[in-house]
């Protein structure tokens, strides 16, 4: 063996010839190990690439050496996954992450922080860009550039918020949204109003007010708006109070409506008495108090209970939601006198009574307790009477006989006929009384005098007998 080996070795003293075919030996023997060496190794290969596979879907095998720079890849692309890609002119929300004069740096979720500088915070003038954002806020930011000097994304809050304005009027526009504005300045020709950064002008024209209301007088106020013009190009946004105030009546009254129910007690404010009674707003819907339901006597105006500008409490009687009517009482909130009228008027009793109308059948009369009794025209004088104004005048103050009490009808029977002949019958009781008293004084007196005479006669004849 140690001959073989020594047989492959070249020496120096050989001949070229024989070195060249040693050398194509050593090729040859080369090329066939290359030959015999690929087929094993392609399986190899295979296995180290599935193994990769798994490993990057399941994250369960360990993977071998081999694998470690494919895995560094695949998390490289990951992460860059994370990062949103974004272009100049978008509007995105970023968190405020640290806050210097400089300006304040936002994470946006891209590769690099985005930088607002300070002038890019607000419209509104600020001593610290503390006092516009804080850390950990939020906000909504423009791209004004995706990479400055520094690396930074340049953003712009004050262009975002501009750009949210005019988002906003558009919308409330094609919407026909309801706005709440307060108004900074009044001008000759109408109000500027601020609703929530939308800074719009309303129009003397679209202002809801009396005339005697200046525009000055509306400086402070939250007005309801409705956006009627939007102008980008010239700066223009045009409100509306007017929409704005009747849109927003409407829905309180809506909603009032769908919350008033019978028995309950609301508080509202009388704007309006008529002939037949009075009307109360109750906070956007009006409801009428019939006369009838004003007091529990008897009413002729309602002026005689209420007056316009008065706020009071009122029974809630009826709702119609359908043609949104509301019917209102106020003497249910007042002691029902009908309660106890059976214990103060006792039939038989004579009392005084206030003539307040007539009517065919007779007069109505007011007692006292805020109760009313009727006399019936054949119970209105001992006479025959076609009529009760033939008898007695409104306002008369007569003395009258209670015939009968029926709380739960509300009625009392009055008599004023009744009334004159019991005090008739005791005009006379009392002046029989009186001669009666009168005749056996008489009769006393007749005896005592007669007694004193025959007492005079007797002491007359004793007398002449002695002499």
């Amino acid at each position: 063996m140690a001959e073989g080996y020594q047989g492959t070795f070249i020496e120096k003293g050989k001949g070229e010839t024989e070195f060249l075919e040693v050398e194509e030996l050593i090729k040859e023997t080369l090329e066939e190990s290359k030959r015999l060496e690929k087929p094993s190794v392609s399986p190899q290969k295979e296995e180290i690439k599935k193994e990769e596979f798994k490993a990057t879907t399941l994250s369960t095998p360990t993977p071998s050496p081999a694998a470690e720079p494919t895995k560094k890849e695949v998390s490289s692309s990951g992460y860059e996954e994370t990062f949103k890609e974004y272009q100049a002119g978008d509007i995105v929300k970023g968190t405020v992450i640290k806050i210097d004069p400089s300006g304040v740096l936002v994470d946006i979720k891209y590769k690099a922080d985005g930088l607002i500088p300070p002038e890019e915070l607000s419209e509104k003038p600020f001593s610290s860009p503390n006092e516009v954002v804080k850390v950990g806020e939020v906000i909504d930011v423009y791209i004004e550039n995706l990479e400055n000097k520094e690396g930074y994304v340049l953003l712009s809050k004050k262009r975002a918020d501009y750009e949210k304005k005019w988002q906003l009027a558009y919308d409330a526009f094609r919407n026909k949204k309801l706005l709440e504005g307060k108004v900074l300045q009044a001008l000759r020709g109408g109000l500027v109003v601020d609703c929530d950064g939308i800074r719009g002008f309303i129009p003397a024209s679209q202002v809801a007010k009396r005339p005697e209301i200046s525009l000055e007088s509306f400086v402070g106020q939250t007005l309801p708006v409705k956006v009627i013009e939007v102008n980008r190009r010239q700066g223009k946004i045009v409100l509306s109070h007017k929409l704005g105030a009747g849109e927003k009546e409407k829905f309180a009254a809506e909603k009032l409506l769908d919350e008033l129910e019978v028995g309950q007690i609301r508080k509202g404010k009388v704007v309006s008495l008529k002939s037949f009674g009075a009307f109360v707003d109750l906070g956007g819907i009006e409801g009428l108090i019939h006369l009838t339901e004003l007091s529990w006597k008897r009413v002729k105006h309602p002026s005689e209970v209420l007056r316009l500008g008065d706020e009071i409490d009122v029974f809630v009687l009826g709702v119609d939601k359908i043609n949104k009517k509301v019917a209102l009482g106020l003497k249910e909130l007042q002691p029902d006198p009908w309660v106890t009228a059976a214990e103060i008027y006792k039939p038989g009793q004579i009392v005084k009574a206030k003539i307040l109308r007539f009517a065919k059948f007779g007069a109505f009369a007011e007692l006292e307790h805020g109760l009313e009794g009727l006399i019936h025209i054949s119970e209105i004088s001992k006479d025959p009477v076609s009529k009760p104004e033939d008898a007695v005048k409104i306002g008369d103050v007569v003395e009258v006989k209670i015939l009968r009490v029926i709380p739960e009808e509300q009625k009392i029977g009055l008599s004023i006929k009744e009334a004159l002949i019991e005090k008739e019958r005791e005009a006379l009781k009392e002046a029989a009384q009186e001669e009666k008293k009168v005749t056996i004084a008489d009769i006393l007196a007749e005896k005592e005098k007669a007694r004193a005479e025959k007492e005079a006669e007797q002491m007359e004849e004793s007398e002449e007998g002695v002499g």
